[in-house]
Formats: structure tokens, sequence, C-alpha cells
């Protein structure tokens, strides 16, 4: 018989090869003084191996952990608050941009109507001139209330990352 693979010999060692292979590979380590030296030497190293201890975790271990829990579980709450006070400021922004699309189109809309029409020719050239502006407003209308949410939210995560 050929000698025993290490992967055999470290299982007899820790008792993890058993049954009919198990008692196989003993009868073998018993005959053949090579695989009857390593097999010692392995058990050996087992012995010295279970009496190892796993180290003790630092006594703030769990304080930490709660502590970077709540950071995180603030973090997201903070940004859940962002995104839905988002929501309103975007709609805005959304409906200027759509009004001020068709205000390209307003000549259409109301070709039916004369008194809608003269209207609209007397207003007009102060439309077209306001139409780049009204834009541009819009455009810092949204960039101005984002700031302002964000600078708003932004203190209930400092406190938290404060207390801990």
């Amino acid at each position: 018989m050929s000698h025993l693979t290490e992967t055999q010999l470290q299982s007899l060692a820790d008792g993890t090869l058993r049954g009919p292979e198990g008692l196989a590979a003993r009868e073998h380590c018993e005959g053949c003084v090579e695989c009857g030296s390593e097999l010692s030497l392995y058990s050996a190293l087992n012995g010295q191996l279970a009496t190892l201890r796993d180290p003790e975790p630092p006594s703030d271990f769990t304080a930490t952990v709660l502590a970077a829990v709540q950071v995180r579980e603030a973090q997201l709450v903070t940004r859940k608050h962002t995104l839905l006070a988002a929501i309103p400021a975007f709609a805005l922004a959304l409906f200027a941009m759509v009004g001020w699309a068709l205000n390209l189109k307003v000549n259409q809309l109301i070709d039916g109507v004369a008194v809608l029409r003269t209207v609209w020719g007397a207003m007009g050239p102060v439309f077209s001139a306001v139409r780049v502006p009204l834009g541009i407003g819009a455009f810092l209308f949204l960039a101005v209330v984002l700031t302002a949410l964000s600078r708003t939210l932004r203190p209930t995560y400092a406190r938290l990352t404060a207390g801990s």
C-alpha cells in the first residue's frame, strides 16, 4: 500500500476520518514508520491547537457597534428625508420647465379666441423676452430649495455623530 496523503493524515489526527477508511488508515500508520511519525506530528499539533483560546473582544465592542449602527441608521433616515423633501422641489421645477416649453406653443392654443389673441399679441414680445430668464429662474429656484433642504436636514446627522 502507498503512503497516506497529508489530508488523510490530518483527518485521522483530528478524528474526522472514520469508518472503514479511517480503520484502514490507522492500521497503515501502525505498520508504516513514516506515516506513523507524520500522524504523531499532526496529533501533537492538533493537541496544541486545541489549547488555544479565542481572544476576548474589547470591553467597548458592543457600544462601538451600536454607535456605528445608530450613525448608519441616521444616515439612512437623512437620505430618505432628503429624497422625500426633494420630490416637491423637483415637481415645482418640472412644472416651471413644462410651462416654459408650452409657452412656445401658446399661439396655437389660443388661435380661436380673439380676445386672448389680442392679449397674446400685446404680451407676446414680453413673454419672448422673459422666456430664457424664466427657465434660468426655475433652475435657480430649484437649486436654492435643494440647498436649503440639505442644510436643514444636516443638523440631525451632526447631532447624532457629536453625541457618539
